[in-house]
């Protein structure tokens, strides 16, 4: 489906189909796998491990973060299995929103029986 959109939404509710089915506690990279290849069936373009920079009088600026997904160049996805959502998470996702072109992002944390979410929305809608 070209130009296909995903959303927020979207992309947690593949999260929490996902989590029901494989559980929890597995490692990061098998919600990650699994998560890409559901998105992409939907027809969004998702990109992992994804370098995001900022740019800046015609300079590129590495900011030393990687978006776990970005997905139809519109959206961070960040995914943990490791630790529980917590307040420092949301400063993480509205730091990222800062940079230009991703405009919405979503923090799933797959760690206990049911899924922790955050989200922000498009800020410049």
């Amino acid at each position: 489906m070209e130009g296909s959109r995903v959303t927020p939404q979207t992309v947690v509710a593949v999260a929490r189909e996902l989590h029901a089915e494989l559980g929890h506690r597995l490692r990061e990279e098998a919600y990650e796998t699994a998560l890409v290849l559901e998105l992409e069936r939907l027809g969004a373009c998702v990109e992992r491990q994804r370098p995001i920079k900022l740019c800046s009088a015609d300079e590129e600026i590495d900011l030393g973060f990687v978006a776990d997904l970005l997905v139809d160049q519109a959206l961070v996805v960040r995914l943990c299995a490791l630790h529980r959502l917590d307040p420092g998470n949301e400063a993480w996702v509205l730091r990222q929103l800062a940079l230009p072109g991703p405009v919405a992002g979503v923090y799933l944390d797959f760690l206990r029986p049911e899924l922790d979410v955050l989200t922000v929305p498009d800020h410049q809608g």
